[in-house]
């Protein structure tokens, strides 16, 4: 599904943080199929996407971001052991207006990527912006549109900001985070169901 050998062939940009960014990292001739196999999720924000029943093809894009290959491949692209570090998997189907504000990830994150699953997309907002500092309207900013295969990987670091402008609406995203250590996953994917947890709750009870 994943198809590596575009991701090993993207250039490392070291300005303003080391970071990659490919496109048709997915075959277009499952598109379809990715499509119909996205998990049905009814809440914002990012959730582990165990929490809702996905197809089999998504399950297989999950399973290969996850795997020995991609870790190596990241891995020597960045310069770190990626191999032997846990991962922690997060989707998002659903984006919030208050999403998106300049952010460098917690520091228990080694290296991030995000696959995007969506179709055309017109707007700037909810295009994700590689920052050298917390304006998100910084001149020369590079933008990475979420349209269906298109990636973004980047080393986390204390200035590796990123964002974009507010969106509401529907704007799929997997989300993979190569972390320090399985008990920084393990903190992380309970914060993520609690979260989502939550929002389910609430929006239960809006519906009543």
């Amino acid at each position: 599904m994943l198809r590596y050998d575009v991701v090993a062939a993207a250039p490392l940009d070291s300005t303003p943080f080391p970071h990659v960014v490919a496109s048709d990292v997915l075959p277009q001739a499952r598109r379809a199929e990715l499509e119909r196999a996205f998990p049905d999720i009814s809440i914002t924000g990012f959730v582990p996407p165990d929490e809702y029943p996905a197809g089999e093809a998504f399950d297989e894009l999950v399973a290969d971001v996850t795997s020995r290959d991609m870790a190596k491949v990241l891995g020597d692209k960045f310069g770190i052991d990626l191999v032997s570090k846990p991962t922690l998997v997060t989707v998002r189907k659903w984006s919030e207006s208050a999403a998106g504000r300049p952010h460098t990830d917690g520091a228990d994150k080694l290296v991030t990527a995000l696959v995007y699953l969506n179709g055309e997309w017109a707007s700037e907002a909810g295009c994700l912006r590689i920052l050298p500092g917390q304006d998100i309207d910084a001149p020369g900013a590079r933008e990475v549109k979420p349209t269906f295969g298109n990636f973004l990987a980047f080393r986390r670091s204390d200035h590796s900001w990123h964002g974009h402008l507010p969106f509401k609406g529907e704007r799929r995203v997997l989300q993979i985070a190569w972390c320090v250590s399985e008990e920084a996953v393990a903190r992380k994917r309970k914060r993520h169901g609690q979260s989502s947890l939550l929002k389910r709750v609430l929006s239960l009870g809006m519906r009543h």
